[in-house]
């Protein structure tokens, strides 16, 4: 098997000297690249036979370059016999060695591990049963190539806060030195327990090494190496990054298992760094950075691991300001928030002087790293999945008792471990662990437990691989969970997935182009336009809907609701889609508004920038004003001053609101008209979808035309008190006449407990504050209303349709 790679040979640079100069705020100070050079070996071991009776050494030769500090390999070429055997790499001056096979080889991209001094034994070791010459599992070869090898000093300047240098030694076993880069590297909580770093420690190639456990350096200042067992090689195919100056500027990656130990750098380490979900107020609180920087005072401190805590300095968009002294090679250490002990950002720019300024990172939250967190590539990518094979709850039962089954499957190689299913629930107290029950191998039933009614429910699942990491579902828990709501049942008062035209109005203010429009996305989404809606249906409302040219100019464009009846909902719950790109990722929005006077005033409900992709959002009405009949959304658009390409657009709007009784309807009669189309679902919900009844011919003159439809229900409520009936309903006539008649079960008879005028368009009805005792049936909770429609008209031959969009009984 041949392994072989290219890699980049040019990484040598100059030297600087120490320094601590003033400079601006925000000065990127590049991080420390080995200077080294290159030694050239061009060493041929020629065709390798093999005819031991036991494992042996079938190759060896020695290596030493004059006035080096240290040395790492290149392999122009390695055969190893039908893949069998490995290379053995000594260190003559400390005796260090590193194993490495035909697929660790391939790893570490035909290089090794860096070695203290100058010096090196290579050997290739075969297995017994002879190689070559009819030996019976080939010939191997050894071709090296060059070494790298370090001679001088690479230090960068000082950006130290204040007259004094702080930092003092530490050994936190998070933290690691990436070579030949120079850069800092720390281990973080993702699925793979894999890296962050600064962007700028990937820009040209250089993120090769990474190294734990980091030995003093010499007495000059020269690096000295840790083992092979604790380097490891990286990954180049997992690095996602952007080098993006500050602010924007983070690296996201994964290495190897160790070819010596064939654990992953997690593992061995045991322990990593926990994320923030975001960075905390700046209130001066304690900000700690550890990383590989350089040193003079004294040398054997140069590029070591040192550690110093100072004030949260300043927030700003996603730039984090901190007073902590680093210097260069401290880049991509993590931001910690010591009095949380939760990383918050990635260090990245110097600007601290002698006498004042601050240090700065990109924050954690960085819409574009949590992108990458969320889509990993390489070994980054968990080796477990999960599927949910009959999807997962929005609603669960206050009582408890809501399950679901979870799958485990093998992904990108690994496998998950039998027996080791988490769900792992929040219903008001914080995240607790509940084993989930085994139906079969790798195959769960998860159960959430008792809960309050109302409240939101977060929860998430995990899963053991066979090499003991625990894999959770979404990858970023738990500060991204799933959620579902505690009610007996969730109540659609309104739901528009912009098919149809439903009384959305659009208003631009200075808007020269760009303005909100309804239809199928027709750009190909280089403006930064979606390509297709959000919840599949087809259509959504957007900005400038035309391929190549989907941009809004001026503006802002407002995209008006109509207005919406929530004042029978007090809990009522607006979600949405939304989408909102902007290439200059300056102070563009899309703001979100609500109004409980019919759009005569208006409160923020929230006001975003750049995000890449569809975002789910929802908000408590009543959080920002009291649900009234009265209540309209507004969605606005701005590229003000116009100086970017910006795309807005919005999908999938939806009213909800809970009951925290299983109130639900159970049949309808029609008893009087003909029934056309339509079915029980279509009274449950608010939507587009109506059951339509045909009129019947009635007793009297005065009730000639009209229509009766009788809706049943029941109730879970023991105690009720108080009965609210709502009805959703037009007719084809101009104008009609509404009676809404309850059941009264003491006297088994129809009452009229409400009237109203109905036409052409939606009218909702709500009748509240009945009277239980009449209205709900003792012992099962039946409760029954009979909508009547009378139109009078002098002509016998005349019919008119009713349509009912949505009945609903809610019982207190």
């Amino acid at each position: 098997m041949r392994s072989s790679c290219v890699t980049g040979l040019a990484m040598l640079v100059a030297g600087a000297a120490w320094s601590q100069s003033p400079r601006a705020l925000d000065d990127f100070i590049p991080p420390p690249l080995l200077d080294q050079r290159i030694a050239p070996l061009n060493r041929d071991s020629g065709p390798i036979h093999w005819a031991g009776a036991a494992e042996g050494v079938a190759w060896r030769t020695e290596i030493a370059i004059p006035n080096s500090h240290w040395v790492r390999l290149y392999f122009d070429e390695v055969t190893f016999p039908a893949g069998r055997g490995h290379l053995r790499v000594t260190s003559l001056e400390d005796g260090a060695v590193q194993y490495l096979n035909a697929v660790s080889l391939e790893q570490w991209g035909n290089t090794s591990a860096y070695f203290n001094g100058n010096a090196l034994r290579i050997e290739m070791v075969l297995p017994a049963g002879g190689v070559g010459e009819g030996g019976g599992i080939g010939t191997g070869r050894v071709r090296l190539g060059f070494a790298w090898v370090g001679d001088g000093l690479s230090v960068r300047e000082m950006t130290i806060c204040g007259p004094v240098d702080d930092r003092v030694l530490s050994s936190d076993p998070r933290s690691a030195r990436a070579l030949p880069v120079g850069c800092t590297v720390f281990l973080i909580d993702d699925p793979n327990r894999t890296f962050l770093t600064a962007g700028h420690c990937a820009s040209g190639g250089n993120l090769g090494v990474a190294q734990f456990n980091v030995p003093l350096s010499s007495s000059t200042g020269q690096l000295r190496h840790p083992p092979p067992e604790d380097q490891y090689s990286v990954d180049a195919s997992s690095i996602q990054f952007t080098n993006g100056g500050t602010g924007n500027d983070w690296c996201y990656f994964g290495c190897f298992p160790n070819s010596n130990t064939q654990l992953w750098p997690y593992q061995a380490q045991g322990d990593w760094y926990i994320r923030a979900a975001a960075p905390p107020p700046v209130d001066g609180r304690p900000i700690r950075i550890t990383g590989y920087g350089t040193d003079n005072t004294p040398p054997e401190h140069n590029q070591v691991q040192q550690t110093h805590a100072g004030p949260f300095f300043a927030h700003t968009g996603t730039r984090l300001q901190y007073q902590t002294d680093t210097t260069g090679g401290n880049s991509g250490s993590g931001v910690q928030d010591d009095s949380a002990s939760r990383i918050i950002g990635i260090h990245t720019h110097g600007g601290c002087t002698s006498t004042g300024g601050a240090n700065s990172g990109t924050a954690i939250n960085h819409p574009d790293l949590l992108n990458a967190l969320a889509n990993p590539k390489g070994v980054c990518r968990p080796g477990v999945g999960f599927e949910y094979p009959d999807g997962l709850p929005d609603i669960v039962a206050p009582s408890g008792g809501t399950t679901f089954r979870v799958k485990a499957v093998p992904l990108n190689g690994g496998q998950p471990q039998p027996g080791t299913g988490l769900l792992h629930v929040d219903i008001g107290q914080g995240f607790i662990d509940v084993p989930m029950q085994e139906l079969a191998d790798h195959e769960y039933l998860a159960e959430i437990p008792a809960s309050d009614c109302g409240r939101v429910i977060r929860f998430y699942v995990s899963a053991e691989t066979t090499t003991g990491l625990r894999v959770t579902d979404p990858s970023s828990a738990p500060s991204v969970s799933r959620s579902a709501i505690s009610a007996a049942n969730v109540l659609v008062l309104f739901s528009d997935p912009f098919q149809t035209d439903q009384g959305w109005t659009v208003q631009n203010v200075q808007l020269t182009d760009g303005a909100w429009e309804r239809g199928v996305p027709a750009g190909d989404g280089s403006r930064g336009d979606p390509t297709s809606d959000f919840d599949g249906s087809g259509a959504c409302y957007l900005t400038g809907n035309r391929a190549g040219n989907s941009d809004v100019d001026g503006g802002p464009t407002r995209l008006l609701s109509p207005v919406i009846d929530l004042s029978s909902a007090p809990e009522a719950e607006v979600s949405y889609a939304r989408w909102f790109t902007n290439d200059d990722r300056d102070i563009d929005r899309l703001d979100t508004h609500i109004s409980n006077d019919g759009g005569q005033t208006w409160v923020l409900v929230s006001s975003v920038g750049h995000f890449d992709g569809w975002q789910e959002h929802a908000f408590r009405v009543a959080d920002f004003v009291t649900p009234t009949n009265q209540v309209r959304l507004r969605f606005s658009a701005t590229d003000n001053p116009n100086d970017s390409v910006t795309e807005a657009a919005i999908d999938a709007v939806r009213i909800r609101t809970i009951q925290c009784d299983s109130t639900v309807l159970t049949g309808f009669t029609v008893s009087r008209g003909t029934l056309m189309s339509g079915t029980l679902d279509d009274l449950r919900e608010s939507d587009d979808a109506s059951l339509r009844v045909k009129s019947g011919f009635g007793n009297t003159f005065t009730d000639l035309h009209s229509m009766f439809l009788r809706v049943d229900g029941e109730t879970t409520n023991a105690s009720p008190a108080e009965v609210d009936v709502r009805i959703e309903t037009r007719i084809s006539h101009q104008t009609g006449i509404g009676r809404v008649m309850m059941q009264n079960w003491n006297t088994s008879q129809f009452e009229q407990v409400g009237t109203y005028a109905v036409g052409q368009t939606d009218v909702v009805v709500n009748v509240n504050g009945l009277d239980a005792g009449k209205y709900v049936r003792a012992g099962d909770g039946r409760v029954r209303v009979q909508i009547r429609h009378i139109v009078v008209v002098p002509v016998f031959a005349f019919t008119f349709d009713t349509w009912v969009d949505q009945v609903r009984f809610t019982v207190r």
